[in-house]
């Protein structure tokens, strides 16, 4: 029973984490974030063209790139999985 609990915790934990760092409401938002953020030069995270490119999309970016990479898992689990840079023939 101990063991189902820690469990849960850290799946619950490993689903919440990129929302709560990245402080957004979603995983796909989370990966939007985290792909303009590593895609931007040093300096420029908080630029105007990079706050557009976020503030436009709202998690639709990051479910495309899911849905490309994972195609038979479910776009938020597939945000996650591209997010925590998973490769694709892991199953």
């Amino acid at each position: 029973m101990k063991f189902l609990i820690l469990l849960i915790l850290v799946l619950a934990g490993g689903y919440m984490f990129p929302q709560v760092y990245e402080e957004v409401d979603g995983p796909c938002q989370a990966l939007e974030k985290k792909l303009v953020r590593d895609n931007t030069e040093k300096g420029l995270e908080d630029s105007v063209i990079s706050n557009l490119a976020l503030s436009i999309s709202n998690g639709g970016l990051g479910e495309r790139v899911a849905d490309d990479k994972f195609p038979k898992l479910p776009s938020r689990l597939g945000c996650l999985a591209v997010y925590y840079d998973i490769p694709e023939d892991w199953g």
